[in-house]
C-alpha cells in the first residue's frame, strides 16, 4: 500500500518555521502554556490525536508536538477557503470528506504510517458549539488506530475555546494551556483490543472550558463578548420561544418576553431582574437538547425549511448554487425536495448510523448524498444548530445512550 501512494512531508518553511512563528506569537498574544515534556522521545511514526475545541486548535496543536511535523487531517471544506489554498501542498493536509466514510482517505493514511509520517487527526470530526467534547465518540477509533499500528499521542487543552469559538469572527484574548501525553505505546496498539482502545480514548477526549474558566477564574477579552452568542442559545429558557434571542452588548435577550442575561468576560450567566438562566453555557445547550428530545419522541415529528443548494466544485475549490427547495428533517431521514440543475429533484440523507452532522456559521448544513457534497444554506439564516442536536439526539436515543 506505502508503494502506491508516496505522501508528502509537511514542507520546512511553511509548517516547521511557520509553526515555531505562531507558537512564539500565540505565546505572547493569547498566553498560551505548553507542556509537552511527556512525548519528547516519542519516535515516529505517531499518530497525534486530540479533541476539536475551536477552529484555531491546530495553531496551539501543532505548537505542542514540535518539532515533530505532522500530516493534518483536514475536511475537504478547508480547501474552499481561499486564505488556505496557498498553504495547503506545502503544510502536507490530507484530505476528508466529513460526515462520510472515506476509502481513499484511510489509504493515504496508511501509506503515512508506514513510510514513517506523522498524523494528526481530531476524532470528532467537527468543532465544538458548546466548549465541551462531542457527546458520542463512536467505535471504530479503536478499530483505526489498530488499523494504523502507530505510537499514539493526545493533546489535551484548554481556554482554546474560548479564544476561538466556532461562531464568531475574530479572537478572544484570555489564556490557553496544552498538555500533550503517550496515550498507547505500537506494542499496547498491538495487544490491546479496539473496546479497550476506544474507552482509554473516550475519557482522555474528555473537557469543558466553561468549568475550567469559572473554576480558575479566567478573563477572556472581547469587543463584544456575546458577538452571535445566539448561534447557539437559540431558547429562551423562560418562555421558550425559538429563534427569538439576540446577542450583542454583553447580553443575551429573547425578543418574545424580554427575558435578558449577561454573559460576562469570566464565563458567568447573569439573569437580570427577575429573568431566567443557566450557570454555564454549555448547560443552556444541554437545555435545548432536552428540549429537542421531547420533540423527537412525538410520532409524527418532522421540521421543514426553506433553503438554498449548493454543490462542492473540487476543481475550484468552491461551492456553486444549484438550486432552492425546502430540508425536511424527521425521524429516518433528511430530505431534499427542490430543484437542481433547473430540475425538480428529491435528495435522502439517511440518518440510519449518523452521529452528528456537519453545520457551518453561515447557517448551513453540508450532506454527502450519493456521494456528492452539498451545501444547504437555510433561508431565513437560523436552524443549523437545531437540525445537528435534532441528528446527534435521534442517534443517542436509538442507541440507548441518553
Amino acid at each position: 500500500m506505502a508503494d502506491s501512494e508516496k505522501v508528502r512531508k509537511p514542507g520546512f518553511f511553511v509548517y516547521g518555521v511557520g509553526a515555531r512563528i505562531m507558537r512564539l506569537f500565540s505565546r505572547l498574544y493569547w498566553g498560551l502554556r505548553i507542556d509537552n515534556k511527556d512525548i519528547k522521545k516519542v519516535r515516529s511514526p505517531i499518530l497525534a490525536i486530540a479533541p476539536h475545541t475551536s477552529t484555531l486548535d491546530i495553531v496551539p496543536t501543532a505548537a505542542t508536538l514540535l518539532p515533530k511535523r505532522y500530516n493534518v487531517v483536514m475536511g475537504k471544506d478547508l480547501f474552499t477557503w481561499k486564505q488556505l489554498r496557498p498553504f495547503i501542498k506545502a503544510f502536507g493536509a490530507i484530505p476528508k470528506d466529513q460526515g462520510a466514510i472515506d476509502i481513499a482517505c484511510m489509504r493515504t493514511l496508511k501509506a503515512a504510517a508506514e513510510q514513517g509520517r506523522n498524523i494528526l487527526l481530531y476524532p470528532e470530526g467537527k468543532t465544538s458549539l458548546d466548549g465541551k467534547e462531542f457527546y458520542y465518540l463512536g467505535p471504530s477509533i479503536g478499530k483505526f488506530i489498530k488499523f494504523l499500528g502507530c505510537n499514539v499521542v493526545i493533546v489535551q487543552s484548554h481556554g482554546v475555546y474560548l479564544t476561538k469559538p466556532r461562531f464568531i469572527k475574530g479572537f478572544r484574548r484570555g489564556r490557553m494551556e496544552t498538555k500533550a501525553k503517550l496515550l498507547f505505546t505500537q506494542e499496547e496498539v498491538k495487544t490491546l483490543s479496539p473496546k479497550e482502545i476506544t474507552e482509554r480514548v473516550r475519557e482522555e477526549m474528555k473537557f469543558n472550558d466553561n468549568i475550567w474558566q469559572q473554576e480558575n477564574h479566567v478573563r477572556f477579552k472581547a469587543k463584544d463578548i456575546t458577538s452571535n452568542l445566539n448561534y447557539i442559545l437559540y431558547k429562551c429558557p423562560k418562555c421558550g420561544a425559538e429563534y427569538e434571542m439576540t446577542a450583542e452588548s454583553g447580553l443575551v435577550k429573547c425578543t418574545s418576553c424580554g427575558n435578558t442575561v449577561r454573559y460576562t468576560e469570566y464565563g458567568e450567566l447573569l439573569p437580570q431582574g427577575d429573568s431566567r438562566t443557566f450557570d454555564r453555557l454549555d448547560l443552556w445547550v444541554d437545555f435545548e437538547r432536552e428540549s429537542v428530545l421531547e420533540e423527537i419522541k412525538k410520532e409524527d415529528f418532522s421540521l421543514s425549511e426553506p433553503v438554498t443548494a449548493y454543490i462542492r466544485d473540487d476543481e475550484k475549490n468552491t461551492y456553486v448554487e444549484k438550486g432552492k427547495g425546502s430540508l425536511t428533517i424527521g425521524k429516518e431521514d433528511i430530505v431534499y425536495e427542490g430543484t437542481v440543475e433547473e430540475k425538480q429533484a428529491t435528495l435522502t440523507y439517511s440518518l440510519a448510523e449518523v452521529a452528528t452532522v456537519v453545520t457551518k456559521n453561515d447557517e448551513g448544513i453540508d450532506l454527502i448524498i450519493d456521494g456528492i457534497p452539498y451545501r444547504f444554506l437555510f433561508d431565513e439564516h437560523k436552524w443549523s444548530y437545531k437540525y445537528e442536536l435534532i441528528v446527534e439526539q435521534l442517534f443517542a436515543m436509538k442507541h440507548n445512550l441518553l
